[in-house]
């Protein structure tokens, strides 16, 4: 069986989009279709669009021309960048298999700019013709139940949660040389890696950090505009907070040292728009698997993974969270090495496998 994965993202930094080229890989002989090589192009063969650079709309021609010439019996597309590309599936190859992984959920944004209206495009060939695939992938259960309903789809979709581990080493003196100074043993660490963002809550939770005083430190890494970067300094000195630190973007390597040596780390975002208010990050995970405690803000998969486990807080006032979180250190820390001793991460890709060739086998008979 042949398998063709076409994503509109660069593989070697989005980790679900890793997790389900290794699910093509063991369902038949795969094709990838990107602007970006896999870390394993040797065992993949490649279809690289747009000469390697981000172009859409050679990305779109060319992973069209690409199912063309290799008539895929397969065809798996992730998140409403595809969702053109879906259109001409339904349309132009009835007997392909569909599967459409979707790890965002842009169902109620208003266009405000060129791209902003492009991008509803995407949203209206994905409300159109996504119950037209042949299964659906979602990223959790909640998002899984509006994505039910919104797209009238016949069944409920599979969940396949964004439950990543950093597995790369680091070199704990190279690590300690450029950011040990930053950690301290009688410093309560926070580290929060969503970059500086409106909708990640940044500005807030470095607000609670400054309120609590030279005790605690917030240790922010990850992207950043240039324009939102000077907001956030001048906020940081307008407020007079000096145990905040922003470290800009860093290897998984060296996000998985700071995760290591933090006290807790920090997964937030807005409540303003479907997709924030049932967004579960990858970064959440990865920091269990490093046995460090989780601040959320109340967002409903985050307060559920909370709740039911007790791994964390989930609070919107951040500094009420920290100072739980604080207080009962040890119950979370434990209850976070009783959660990830269960886990076990290839499992899941192994059986989001299984199910999608018992779905195969059904619909060739």
């Amino acid at each position: 069986m042949k398998v063709m994965f076409i994503v509109y993202h660069d593989i070697r930094t989005e980790a679900r989009s890793q997790e389900i080229l290794e699910c093509a890989k063991k369902l038949g002989e795969t094709i990838f279709v990107s602007y970006s090589k896999p870390f394993d192009y040797m065992n993949v063969k490649h279809i690289i669009t747009g000469n390697g650079s981000r172009n859409y709309f050679a990305f779109i021609i060319e992973s069209i021309n690409a199912i063309k010439e290799e008539n895929p019996d397969v065809v798996i597309l992730h998140d409403e960048y595809t969702a053109i590309i879906l259109k001409w599936l339904v349309k132009h190859r009835k007997n392909t298999f569909i599967i459409y992984d979707s790890s965002e959920l842009y169902i109620d944004r208003k266009p405000q700019s060129i791209k902003m209206k492009i991008a509803s495009f995407m949203g209206y060939y994905e409300k159109k013709y996504l119950k037209y695939a042949d299964i659906v992938i979602s990223a959790n259960i909640e998002r899984a139940k509006i994505m039910k309903e919104y797209f009238n789809l016949n069944e409920i979709p599979i969940v396949f949660d964004n439950v990543h581990r950093i597995d790369d080493d680091y070199d704990v003196e190279e690590c300690n040389k450029k950011f040990g100074h930053l950690f301290a043993d009688d410093l309560f660490c926070i580290v929060y890696a969503g970059g500086i963002k409106k909708q990640r809550m940044t500005f807030e939770l470095a607000k609670a950090v400054g309120e609590l005083g030279k005790n605690y430190r917030l240790i922010v890494v990850g992207a950043s505009t240039e324009q939102d970067k000077k907001r956030f300094y001048n906020m940081l000195q307008d407020e007079n907070i000096t145990n905040v630190f922003y470290e800009g973007f860093i290897q998984r390597n060296e996000l998985r040292y700071m995760f290591s040596r933090a006290k807790v780390s920090v997964s937030a975002f807005a409540q303003d728009t479907v997709n924030n208010i049932n967004c579960a990050s990858g970064k959440l995970y990865e920091s269990l698997f490093e046995g460090t405690p989780i601040l959320t803000s109340e967002n409903p998969p985050l307060k559920r993974i909370c709740s039911d486990y007790g791994v964390g807080v989930s609070n919107n006032n951040f500094k009420e969270g920290i100072l739980e979180l604080e207080k009962n250190y040890n119950y979370y820390r434990n209850n976070v090495y009783e959660y990830i001793k269960n886990i076990d991460v290839n499992s899941r890709i192994d059986k989001l496998a299984s199910i999608i060739n018992e779905r195969l086998q059904l619909n060739n008979k």
